[in-house]
């Protein structure tokens, strides 16, 4: 997680996404302290999958795999080089 007053990192390791998460207003899945957890186009934040769901009705329905899911000062471990 950036802290983008002082620049600072600090990498979480646990996604906080449940069937909970709120998605504020500018699309971002907040974690239960408030926390920015990952931006969702506006296109898919009807329709996405929450971690209980079995299926959703929508024109774009959106099921996120977390599973390799990287965050923090670990991000560019998802770049494969």
């Amino acid at each position: 997680m950036l802290n983008a007053t002082t620049g600072s990192t600090k990498t979480n390791s646990h996604v906080d996404f449940t069937n909970h998460s709120v998605i504020n207003e500018e699309g971002w899945i907040c974690g239960s302290k408030g926390e920015l957890l990952m931006w969702i186009p506006q296109i898919h934040r009807a329709n996405l999958h929450r971690p209980g769901n079995i299926w959703v009705a929508g024109e774009y329905e959106t099921r996120l795999d977390l599973s390799t899911f990287v965050h923090g000062q670990s991000w560019t471990t998802c770049i494969d080089t």
